[in-house]
């Protein structure tokens, strides 16, 4: 009787488990099925070009090198979610974003898989594993590392073996190795791994027994060091474009940390655009938002008041919560994920909030759980909470929708691209298009110019038509970038048409 007795527990825990991998699963199709639907832009472009081998065993190894940014104009080494999949992926499917976009939302799913199981390891604190699976799943921080394709698809793959890497530190320090080898081929987010693993150790094992566990983490800081060393003196940077200019300013650090903690929460991160010198709103916000913005500040500002109330209630107490080894692993999780970008202030973005969104709605969860169980009016300030974080997280999401840049571009990418082979299906080798300038385009400002302009920038110059016609040798001309001669020339002009 004992035996089937657990049996059945074990079967009514294991299905309870699925139920709720399946609402997890079933939030993020809620919120991001038009990720599937969105094409290629920009950026994503570019990494099909310079992910292209004339089909050798040998150049396809050469993906993994490490070439100076001069070379093949490419800062950093991420080439398992870059060169390898951009390879791989043109070659079987050419230019169908589908792929890559079930890819994308598949990775999500089991990065949150591996968050829950995770946190179930470090903590026995009822329903967090699935507290912070789900906000990490649907939190509008997501929508960078799922529409911006070329920059979502290496955090996202970093996660994965980050999170791999930090479940198999206890049992399995060879599979460690291995997923943190994959880990820092995907995106240099992960080089805070060796110290999270230092951390955990502390975490896991009494104070003398994780001391003789790091030296095990050796091997571990001596690769980083080696893969610092070719990132920055082999690879390099490129000087030219200040985006990536490092900024040493305390002040500039700590409000880089408050809009990394702000968008973790779930405001959308076109705000900054928006926020003058000293925290002034531009009024233009409302023209864009539209009433969006009245539920995106009332839901962002009740949910923060409730997180704070609920840590003061914590701290007056005093029941040692401050002090909590694992919650303390989560805030330095947090804080050290953004380190390798975090000085650079005008490189801001959600995406690389990807391996730092475990362990921030860990703190989140770990504050509410803990309230919960200690004050009197538990349900009324749980329920208000939950539905101030889901209605912040979906109406932002809903809002980015439309507003956001990568999936707006994907859209104006597909219109022009169709517009072209539609115009024309086949075209000789060798041809020039010439974008016009569409007159029933509106003029919107000096940067973004007419919408010859706007299709240099959606279609990457020459890369996508390249792409599209399998033809390196064709070239594209943008009339507000170059004016041509049509006389005795193989030009075929198409209107810009972005709508």
């Amino acid at each position: 009787m004992e035996a089937k007795y657990i049996i059945y527990i074990n079967t009514y825990s294991n299905m309870k488990r699925l139920f709720l991998f399946i609402l997890i699963f079933a939030a993020v199709i809620l919120l991001y099925y038009p990720v599937i639907f969105t094409f290629f832009s920009q950026d994503d472009f570019f990494h099909f070009k310079v992910s292209l081998t004339n089909g050798s065993i040998q150049q396809f190894i050469n993906l993994f090198g490490f070439y100076p940014f001069i070379e093949r104009g490419i800062a950093f080494y991420r080439p398992i979610f870059r060169e390898v999949i951009f390879n791989l992926f043109y070659s079987f499917f050419g230019l169908n974003p589908y792929p890559f976009r079930i890819l994308q939302i598949s990775l999500l799913f089991l990065n949150s898989i591996l968050v829950y199981l995770l946190i179930r390891k470090l903590t026995n604190v009822k329903y967090l594993p699935f507290f912070v699976a789900f906000f990490y799943a649907i939190c509008s921080a997501q929508v960078a590392s799922l529409y911006y394709l070329a920059g979502g698809i290496q955090v996202l793959g970093a996660t994965t073996f980050l999170l791999f890497t930090l479940i198999f530190t206890q049992n399995n320090l060879y599979l460690a190795f291995i997923t943190f080898l994959l880990a820092l081929g995907s995106h240099e987010l992960a080089s805070v791994i060796p110290f999270l693993m230092t951390a955990l150790c502390f975490i896991v094992y009494p104070y003398k027994i994780a001391l003789k566990k790091i030296w095990q983490l050796i091997p571990f800081f001596l690769v980083l060091i080696l893969y610092l060393y070719l990132e920055i003196n082999i690879i390099g940077f490129s000087s030219s474009e200040v985006q990536y200019k490092m900024v040493f300013n305390i002040k500039t650090i700590l409000n880089s940390y408050m809009w990394y903690t702000g968008w973790a929460l779930g405001l959308p991160e076109m705000l900054v655009d928006f926020i003058f010198p000293g925290f002034k709103l531009n009024p233009d916000l409302m023209r864009y938002w539209g009433n969006y913005y009245i539920i995106i500040f009332t839901s962002f500002f009740s949910s923060l008041f409730l997180i704070l109330l609920g840590l003061a209630v914590l701290f007056i107490k005093k029941r040692d919560f401050s002090i909590n080894k694992v919650f303390l692993f989560f805030v330095f999780w947090f804080f050290i994920s953004l380190l390798p970008i975090i000085l650079l202030p005008l490189h801001k973005s959600t995406q690389y909030l990807e391996t730092g969104l475990p362990a921030f709605w860990s703190i989140i969860g770990y504050i509410v759980i803990t309230v919960y169980q200690k004050i009197k009016f538990k349900k009324a300030y749980l329920l208000i909470l939950l539905i101030s974080l889901l209605t912040l997280s979906s109406t932002s999401i809903l809002l980015q929708r439309t507003t956001y840049w990568a999936a707006q571009r994907g859209k104006f990418a597909k219109q022009l691209i169709e517009n072209v082979t539609f115009t024309y299906p086949v075209l000789p080798k060798g041809s020039i298009i010439y974008f016009r300038n569409d007159p029933n385009h509106p003029y919107l400002t000096k940067e973004w110019g007419n919408s010859s302009k706007q299709a240099s920038l959606i279609l990457n110059g020459s890369d996508a038509l390249q792409l599209l016609y399998k033809d390196p040798t064709l070239k594209v001309y943008y009339e507000d970038l170059k004016s041509i001669e049509f006389a005795g020339k193989n030009i075929y002009p198409v209107v810009a048409k972005i709508y």
